[in-house]
C-alpha cells in the first residue's frame, strides 16, 4: 500500500501524498515545531508520531507573505474554474460560495478521513470531504457534485483552502498538522531532506536609511513576530556602501529598477519631509512588481508633538514632517525629560520644515542595549509599525 503523508487542519484533511510522491509543506513551519500528533489509520486505529504543527493564526501569516492573499486566492480559484470541462454548463461552484463553505466549516466535526488510495481521481474530494455534512450544510447541492467537478477542486492548490479556514476566527487557534512520519519510517525521505527552508524568492530584502534602523526593525521582529523573522533579510544604506550622502536609499533603488531585480524588496522610508521627497522621486520610476516601497505609517501619538525651531517651541502635528523609526521606541523608557523634535531646514518644494528627534541615538542605545528584553518596555508602537509593514509586503498600501 505504501506510506501516505497529509496536510490537514483538525479532522480537514487538505493534501495528501504517497511514498515520495508529495508536496513538501514545510515551508509553513519553524524547524522547532516538531511535535506529536495523532494518525489515523484503518479500522480505527491511532497512534501518536511527529508531525510539524503550529497554530492557523501563524501559518495565515506565513500564507500571506508567500502570495495567499484572499485576492490571490481569488485569482487562482477562478483560472481553475475556466478550465472545466465543456460539458460543465457553469462551473460547480463561485469562490464567494466556496469561501463561505470553507469559512463555515466546524473541522472537529470533520468526519474523520478515508485513504485517498481508495479512490480514483476526483472521487475522494468528492464522496469523502465535499459530501460531508460540514460542507452541504452551507450549500446541499455539494452532495451530487459530479466526478469531473471534483476533479477539478482537486487541482485546487491546498493552500488555498487553509487561507479560506482562516477567515474563521474559530480556527486561529486550532493546530495545522504535517503528518510526514510514515514516508519517514518508510525510507522515502530523509531526515535532514524533510525540512526544506524558504527560497530566497520567498524571502523580503527590506532597505532602510540607516544601520540603526535595520537594527531596530531587525531585533523587533525577532521580538514581536518570531514566526515569521525568517523571511526577512537586512540592509541599510549608510554601511560597506559606493556612494555617500543623503541619496543613498534613492541611488539604490535607482540600480535595481535598472537591473530588473526578480528578488522581493520592501524600501522602507522615513515619514518625514526628507523621506516624502524620496517618495516622490521612487513614485516616477517604473519599480519591478515585487520591490514595495512602504511609509513609515502616520500614527496618533504624533499628532500632537512637542518641537522647537526658529519660532521656539511648540505643540504640532509631525506625520509627514518629523517621523522616523526612532518614533516607534518607547521614549519614555528609562530617560528623563519630554521627547522634543527640532526643525532643521525647510524644503522648498514641499514648503515644509524637515524635523528629527533631538538625541534620538540615546533611544536607539536603549532599545538595542537593554530595552527590547525588557518586560516593561512599551511596544505598542513597534507593533503598529510591523503591522503597517506586513501590510506592505502582502496586500501593498
Amino acid at each position: 500500500m505504501g506510506s501516505l503523508i497529509s496536510l490537514g487542519v483538525g479532522n480537514l484533511e487538505i493534501d495528501w501524498g504517497k511514498n515520495d510522491f508529495f508536496r513538501n509543506h514545510s515551508r509553513l513551519f519553524l524547524p522547532d515545531d516538531r511535535n506529536s500528533a495523532t494518525y489515523y489509520y484503518a479500522d480505527n486505529i491511532r497512534e501518536d508520531k511527529p508531525a510539524l504543527v503550529r497554530r492557523l493564526a501563524s501559518v495565515k501569516r506565513r500564507l500571506e507573505l508567500l502570495g495567499y492573499t484572499i485576492k490571490e486566492c481569488m485569482r487562482q480559484f477562478n483560472e481553475l474554474m475556466a478550465t472545466h470541462p465543456n460539458r460543465l454548463d457553469k462551473p460547480p461552484v463561485t469562490f464567494e460560495e466556496f469561501a463561505e463553505i470553507i469559512r463555515r466549516v466546524d473541522v472537529e466535526r470533520q468526519g474523520l478521513p478515508d485513504s485517498p488510495e481508495n479512490y480514483d481521481l476526483g472521487e475522494y474530494v468528492t464522496e469523502n470531504i465535499l459530501s460531508d455534512p460540514e460542507f452541504t450544510k452551507t450549500l446541499p447541492s455539494l452532495k451530487s457534485l459530479e466526478r469531473d467537478a471534483g476533479t477539478l477542486l482537486e487541482n485546487l492548490d491546498p493552500y488555498v483552502v487553509l487561507r479560506l479556514l482562516a477567515e474563521n476566527p474559530d480556527n486561529l487557534e486550532k493546530p495545522v498538522i504535517w503528518r510526514f512520519a510514515d514516508v519517514l519510517e518508510g525510507g522515502y525521505v530523509a531526515e535532514d531532506e524533510l525540512f526544506e527552508h524558504l527560497q530566497d524568492s520567498d524571502r523580503y530584502l527590506v532597505v532602510t536609511e540607516g544601520s540603526s534602523d535595520s537594527k531596530i526593525l531587525q531585533r523587533s521582529l525577532e521580538l514581536l513576530l518570531p514566526d515569521i523573522s525568517d523571511f526577512f533579510d537586512f540592509i541599510d544604506m549608510s554601511e560597506n556602501y559606493p556612494f555617500t550622502g543623503t541619496g543613498n536609499l534613492l541611488r539604490f533603488c535607482q540600480g535595481l529598477v535598472r537591473i530588473r531585480i526578480q528578488n522581493r524588496i520592501l524600501v522602507v522610508i522615513d515619514n518625514d519631509t526628507a523621506g516624502n521627497e524620496v517618495l516622490t522621486r521612487l513614485r516616477s520610476l517604473d519599480l519591478p512588481s515585487k520591490m514595495m516601497v512602504a511609509v513609515l505609517p502616520n500614527l496618533s501619538e504624533f499628532d500632537v508633538f512637542e518641537t522647537i525651531g526658529p519660532s521656539g517651541t511648540s505643540l504640532e502635528n509631525i506625520n509627514g514632517k518629523a517621523v522616523s523609526i526612532e518614533m516607534f521606541l518607547d521614549l519614555g523608557y528609562q530617560t528623563h525629560g519630554t521627547p522634543i523634535v527640532r526643525w532643521t531646514s525647510f524644503n522648498q518644494e514641499l514648503g515644509q520644515y524637515h524635523g528629527e528627534l533631538i538625541d534620538k541615538q540615546q533611544y536607539v542605545r536603549l532599545y538595542l542595549d537593554k530595552g527590547w528584553r525588557d518586560s516593561g518596555y512599551d511596544c505598542s508602537k513597534l507593533r503598529k509599525l510591523w503591522s503597517h509593514l506586513f501590510q506592505a509586503c502582502t496586500i501593498g498600501i
